[in-house]
């Protein structure tokens, strides 16, 4: 198949797929796509019927289809919160009860059990029989003698409040890196509504949209052809003295691409590894591998800042080109800075965590300081003539603590990739629901247009892989059954 064959036939409304890819950056793009990733050099022709696609809202036609589409999507929705209501009703409290008890100690041994626990269990079980087997035993003592017991005190100060800090503080991280992430998928979408449905006519002055045509002059000049060329037939140069209307729909396509790709980039940066654990810091093999992460991040990163962000300005200069009035591209590049501000923001908190100092405190402390408590646990041995209940106090204690570093351990990166105790799914998010979003703005806004499909996934399609990566996690077949049957 070639390159022309994955394109978009401006001059026909056919069912098949719009597929995009990246522009030749050698290959001159004309003023209606400026920021082309379309995948041939050859300029794509405008839409014979631009009135087919124009947003003005007395098109009823278009208006009515629209709202066909909402209404069928409603009715649909309706459907299936009626099916979630029916299979989250449980009568039985004590199921219930029962089911979540089986949840909680399933994900408690799953998410929070790790080696620091098993080596804690053991130096405190070990040292819980040293003591007991090594101390006399005397069931009483007198006021003078000391029994074995220790203060808790130093428990709590030396592990519990320091965890809780460092919890606090991680979770702060976790509500901000939400916050970032929200203003992000919102300054998204509003970018696309705006370039691709924003209109300036004026009623009996302007017709905004529906009346721009293309600059003839300006398209010989980005082909590099200049006025008088010899090389032109009377042919061609009779139709490019022809007015050409403007393709919004391809404009609005390009568009789309950019944030598609900037969300993706943005995903596949927030989900690396993180590169400031303590082997990163004091091994010259975890400084290499640090080294290593933070080198590929950033310049997965620097492509979105610098140039993703910068082709989507370029959009937002055609639209003032065609006549967008300074007010309203204003705000658009107050849409463009939100996106910029949010990423900027996300990096940070990828880049930057908790104070290393204490959770090192807490690492050690969680580990070691449990075994010193193990003449208590003797003692509470020898009161109760059970080494065996000694020994299970003593490793419940060194589980509660372990698991509670854990805890902050993971919630140290609020980003991650597929699911986690409390992370957030940037893989979901960022190139499921973000890219849900925009295909149904576009479908609203061009109810006529084709379906939009990037070329990489049409790649993925063909090799029979699917679109796997564009699959909610949450995705529900027999949900999906519901809405399909007619």
């Amino acid at each position: 198949m070639s390159d022309d064959d994955d394109h978009r036939d401006g001059n026909n409304n056919m069912s098949k797929n719009v597929v995009f890819d990246e522009a030749d950056p050698a290959s001159p793009q004309p003023p209606s796509s400026i920021d082309n990733d379309i995948s041939s050099s050859v300029t794509t022709p405008p839409l014979s019927n631009p009135s087919a696609i124009s947003t003005s809202p007395y098109l009823h036609k278009v208006t009515a289809r629209r709202h066909n589409f909402l209404h069928e999507s409603q009715t649909n929705n309706n459907l299936l919160e009626r099916n979630a209501l029916k299979i989250s009703s449980h009568k039985s409290k004590l199921f219930l009860f029962l089911w979540d008890l089986y949840s909680a100690f399933r994900l408690f041994g799953v998410l929070l059990i790790s080696m620091e626990t098993f080596v804690g269990c053991a130096l405190t079980i070990g040292a819980t029989l040293l003591a007991y087997y090594l101390s006399p035993k005397v069931i009483s003592v007198s006021d003078s003698q000391w029994d074995g017991t220790l203060p808790t005190i130093l428990l709590s100060f030396a592990t519990v409040t320091p965890l809780i800090q460092s919890i606090s503080m991680a979770f702060n991280r976790r509500e901000a890196a939400l916050r970032a992430l929200a203003s992000y998928r919102s300054a998204l979408y509003h970018l696309y509504m705006a370039q691709a449905s924003w209109d300036w006519g004026e009623c009996g002055k302007k017709g905004g949209r529906r009346t721009c045509v293309e600059n003839t002059t300006d398209l010989k000049i980005v082909q590099g052809k200049e006025e008088g060329d010899d090389g032109e037939s009377e042919e061609d140069s009779a139709a490019s003295q022809k007015k050409q209307p403007i393709d919004w729909l391809n404009h609005a396509d390009n568009l789309l691409c950019q944030l598609i790709h900037l969300s993706d980039s943005l995903s596949q940066y927030l989900a690396l590894p993180i590169a400031s654990r303590t082997h990163h810091r004091a091994t010259k093999f975890g400084e290499k591998e640090a080294k290593t992460i933070v080198f590929t991040g950033r310049k997965i990163f620097a492509l979105n800042t610098a140039g993703r962000i910068f082709m989507i300005s370029q959009l937002t200069e055609a639209l003032k080109y065609r006549g967008l009035p300074g007010n309203e591209a204003s705000r658009i590049r107050q849409w463009e800075q939100y996106l910029s501000v949010s990423m900027e923001n996300m990096r940070l908190i990828k880049e930057y965590r908790t104070p290393q100092s204490l959770r090192l405190f807490g690492r050690v402390f969680t580990l070691f300081l449990p075994p010193l408590y193990a003449t208590s646990f003797a003692q509470i041995a020898i009161d109760t003539e059970s080494i065996v209940f000694g020994c299970i106090i003593g490793a419940v204690t060194s589980l509660a603590l372990t698991s509670l570093f854990e805890a902050v351990r993971q919630l140290e990166d609020p980003f991650a990739r597929g699911f986690t105790f409390d992370g957030i799914d940037v893989t979901e998010e960022l190139q499921v629901l973000a890219y849900e979003e925009l295909m149904v703005a576009r479908t609203i806004i061009f109810p006529d247009a084709e379906e939009f499909v990037l070329k990489e996934d049409s790649n993925k399609v063909k090799k029979g892989g699917g679109l796997d990566s564009r699959r909610s996690r949450h995705y529900c077949e027999d949900s999906a059954r519901i809405i399909s049957t007619p």
